[in-house]
């Protein structure tokens, strides 16, 4: 009998030891994974959802998208189906943007757009192309990939690379410049 209660000691011990060790190993891979789980998994996801950016308390832009994924701790919010109202200093509409997707870093007001990318300025000037980063703070629009500018059907700029403010008044393509102006004329007049 001392010999059956030593070995069910011992066996005991070591399913006690085997227990500590593993639920030791768990809570340790626990708390790994759970700190890559909450950078990696998002804090929200809306549908239909809306974001206004800011510089200084004044609302620089209204952005719309189907749905956004939103990770707090990368200040970082990926949307999708982007339809973007940048506003000028009184509060109006001077560039509205849609696109397939983006990236959108609110506190720093910078806005990444992908896929289908068309601006539309208040005065009809159309922007296409298929990337875009905008920083809500400078009021530019930067690119290098390809672009197409139209201005009233009267101007058809195309070439690779972009830095421009937001309403296209004052841009500089960067690349593999061509163009057409269809009326010099009616150019000239304006």
């Amino acid at each position: 009998m001392t010999g059956r209660c030593l070995k069910c000691l011992i066996l005991a011990a070591i399913l006690v030891a085997l227990t500590a060790g593993c639920s030791a190993d768990k809570s340790n891979t626990g708390n790994l994974s759970s700190a890559d789980d909450s950078l990696s998994r998002p804090d929200s996801e809306v549908s239909g959802a809306r974001i206004y950016l800011y510089n200084k308390g004044r609302i620089t832009s209204e952005i719309y998208s189907e749905k956004i994924i939103k990770f707090e701790g990368k200040d970082s919010t990926a949307a999708y189906r982007l339809d973007i109202d940048i506003l000028d200093s009184a509060g109006n509409v001077s560039t509205h943007v849609v696109g397939d997707s983006g990236f959108i870093r609110e506190t720093k007001g910078f806005v990444n757009i992908f896929g289908n990318v068309v601006a539309v300025t208040d005065d009809s000037t159309v922007l296409e192309t298929e990337y875009l980063w905008w920083d809500s703070n400078t009021d530019r629009i930067k690119t290098d990939a390809f672009v197409r500018i139209t201005r009233r059907d009267e101007v058809d700029i195309a070439g690779w690379g972009l830095d421009a403010d937001n309403r296209l008044k004052d841009f500089r393509i960067l690349s593999q410049v061509s163009g057409e102006i269809k009326d010099p004329e009616k150019l000239q007049e304006e």
